[in-house]
């Protein structure tokens, strides 16, 4: 099969902003554009596999962009609290949980009822 170079090209930035759109949708711009620029790693990882291997700053750029992307990833909170906060807040969400929390009654609510 022999399809024209236009074709190609027509079907090449359709597809790939077609599904950038959908991990925009998915995710967020931020993450998602963040997800093009691992491309540049990738590459360098093809280029070494291929015999073509870049210099030791381009090693150094990607890992910087693979450093990013893994931040961007991780979640806000992840490092927001401490290990003891945690625990505190759980053991005070159970205290919390155990309480009778009903409404005492006396002897008029008694009889309403």
């Amino acid at each position: 099969m022999n399809f024209s170079p236009s074709f190609l090209g027509l079907l090449d930035n359709v597809l790939s902003d077609y599904l950038w759109a959908k991990a925009v949708l998915l995710t967020s711009t931020t993450v998602a554009s963040a997800g093009l620029a691992i491309q540049v790693p990738m590459a360098a990882v093809v280029d070494t596999l291929t015999g073509n291997s870049p210099g030791l700053l381009d090693y150094l750029g990607a890992t910087a962009v693979m450093v990013g992307f893994a931040g961007i990833n991780i979640p806000s909170d992840t490092f927001s609290k401490s290990g003891e906060a945690r625990i505190e807040m759980e053991n005070e969400i159970a205290q919390l949980n155990s309480k009778d929390l009903t409404v005492p009654r006396n002897q008029d609510s008694a009889a309403i009822l």
